[in-house]
């Protein structure tokens, strides 16, 4: 059968990755199965011991880390907004820009999208790339069809870097002025394309199942259910650019049957943002972390191998005995050992010893310590990074700048993130101007109806919003708070220091129960402060002479004068004679 003329492209796309030294599809295979501790692929070991020590993983795992520790938002902003004007236009901008913050921030939470930062960056950091693949989905209605007739959903897939092929290779920007076309591949059960090539008219007898797994990145992807009455096709799904319409269109084919061609999309961007750990010169495949120190990973296991190989061979003594005196050596414990022509004087040590074994050379131990730490250092990987600092002895200021300066060589991973946040910021903004129509969507929890084909004649920005590292600033902060606290200023008590700490440093049941008990003090006091004006109409209607003996009291000593009245005051009330002067 003839192949459908987007799987010809496929193949070029294919060839392209194959001419590659070496081989992408070979280094990606290669660098995952590194990373999860597959390695010593391809070795003949014949039951020698094969010590891994991966810090491969460990690298990846603490970079990914870093990377990620900070809060990464989309903020849209207008071509041009001035603050309380009356310009009608401008009003709508600004109107539009808080609407797809709103929208933009609900699809990224429905999507998972800080999971699949973390899961992007990883791929990047062990494969070099990372792709998305934004769809819309109009068989899904939002929240379960709770905001009424609005029908379909923008879904996102996190697609390997194998499964992405470029029109035009040697360019790493999706732009369409680059790119001629974009391609993604996949596999899916052969009843789910034949249920879609019938939908839209094909001839679904076309889609056969196929074994075609090679270029599905790691082992475990090649390993496929075999024997079911399903089975699975590759196929790929190519957009292209119409300079006629500036639209995209997009096809879906397997390598023998169309199930969809040049359907008409109506987006001005590709749908599929592309990402790099570090971008590689003319070429759109980016280089990882993995590939690196690969070799150094070979080397390091070697040599523990050495180590451990030699301990094993010379853990124990080994005997040295006279074979004409003891005919057969046995290490059984408790066995006997027979010796013959013991002659008058001699002693088993005589013909019988251990030769003690020699130590392993200082030198290996030292250049294995020396790669290690020297490939940590390459890395940039320090104590701050892996979390050896202990916060009692340094400034939560110093951590921070420590940790800051320490992820200085993990600039370029994190600008190419948020250029990739950023790509997909823009693609679901021409998603939504191309597919909501007139929709309500939920902003700060209440349900706003807004006609988002407007924005198809707006312009706005769209800029990654990076908050800061939270776990050091929450340090930070917290010394920043102790040291007002220790200045024992009278506007800042102890209940405002806790309810100003972190939230994941407040105890909620002790802010109550000081707040509490200061009321109680408060009310305490309140009762205990003299009402002066009350006090001097008390007096006034004293006699005369208790009113001199009390003035006499109150100029030589006021506070025992308030004390005086007040028990006199308080005499009274309870019906008990006023105390004599």
């Amino acid at each position: 059968m003839n192949k459908t003329k987007d799987w010809i492209k496929l193949e070029n796309g294919k060839k392209f990755n194959n001419s590659l030294n070496p081989s992408y599809y070979e280094t990606i295979d290669l660098n995952i199965a590194f990373e999860q501790g597959d390695q010593w692929r391809g070795i003949e070991t014949n039951g020698l011991p094969t010590p891994v020590l991966n810090f491969i993983k460990r690298a990846i795992q603490m970079f990914v880390a870093s990377i990620t520790s900070s809060k990464i938002s989309l903020q849209y902003t207008p071509l041009t907004y001035r603050e309380g004007t009356e310009d009608e236009s401008e009003i709508a901008n600004k109107e539009a820009k808080d609407l797809v913050t709103a929208e933009v921030a609900n699809i990224f939470e429905k999507v998972k999208m800080d999971n699949r930062i973390r899961d992007a960056i990883k791929d990047g950091a062990i494969t070099g790339d990372y792709a998305g693949h934004w769809y819309f989905d109009t068989t899904r209605k939002p929240y379960g069809g709770t905001l009424g007739d609005a029908e379909g959903e923008i879904c996102f897939e996190l697609v390997d870097g194998s499964n992405v092929y470029f029109g035009n290779p040697n360019n790493p920007s999706t732009d369409t002025r680059v790119q001629p076309y974009i391609q993604v591949t996949g596999r899916a059960m052969v009843e789910h394309l034949k249920r879609e090539a019938e939908f839209h008219k094909q001839n679904a007898e076309e889609v056969t199942s196929d074994s075609d797994t090679y270029y599905v990145a790691g082992d475990n992807g090649k390993i496929e259910i075999k024997g079911d009455d399903f089975g699975k096709a590759s196929y790929v799904i190519t957009y292209t650019y119409d300079h006629k319409t500036q639209t995209i269109k997009a096809s879906k084919s397997t390598e023998t049957a169309i199930i969809y061609e040049n359907e008409e999309t109506g987006l001005t961007y590709y749908p599929i943002s592309w990402g790099n750990w570090e971008k590689q010169k003319n070429c759109y495949h980016g280089n990882s972390l993995c590939s690196g120190i690969i070799p150094n990973q070979i080397l390091i296991n070697r040599m523990l191998f050495l180590i451990v190989l030699h301990q094993m061979n010379n853990a124990f003594q080994k005997p040295i005995y006279n074979a004409e005196k003891i005919t057969e050596w046995t290490n059984d414990v408790g066995s006997a050992i027979a010796v013959q022509g013991l002659e008058s004087g001699e002693k088993v040590r005589d013909f019988a010893a251990y030769l003690q074994a020699g130590d392993i050379s200082a030198a290996i131990v030292r250049v294995f310590e020396m790669t290690i730490q020297y490939t940590k250092e390459v890395l940039g990987i320090n104590d701050a990074m892996s979390g050896n600092i202990n916060p009692e002895t340094a400034s939560g200021r110093s951590i921070a700048i420590t940790v800051q300066q320490s992820n200085i060589p993990l600039d370029n991973p994190k600008s190419n993130l948020y250029e990739w946040m950023e790509d997909n910021g823009k693609i679901i903004m021409d998603m939504i101007a191309t597919y909501y129509g007139t929709r309500k969507i939920v902003v700060d929890g209440a349900l706003v109806e807004y006609d988002f084909s407007q924005l198809k004649n707006m312009w706005l920005n769209t800029k990654c919003d990076v908050g800061p590292s939270t776990y050091w600033s929450e340090i930070a902060q917290v010394e920043m708070l102790d040291n007002l606290l220790s200045m024992r200023d009278p506007l800042f008590d102890l209940i405002t220091y806790l309810e100003a700490l972190p939230e994941s440093y407040q105890n909620k049941e002790l802010i109550k129960t000081l707040k509490e008990k200061q009321k109680e003090l408060d009310d305490m006091q309140k009762l205990k402060k003299p009402d002066y004006e009350q006090m001097a109409q008390f007096v006034e209607s004293l006699p005369k002479e208790v009113q001199i003996q009390l003035e006499e009291l109150r100029n030589s000593d006021p506070q025992a004068y308030e004390t005086q009245i007040m028990e006199m005051m308080g005499g009274m009330e309870n019906g008990t004679p006023m105390p004599e002067m």
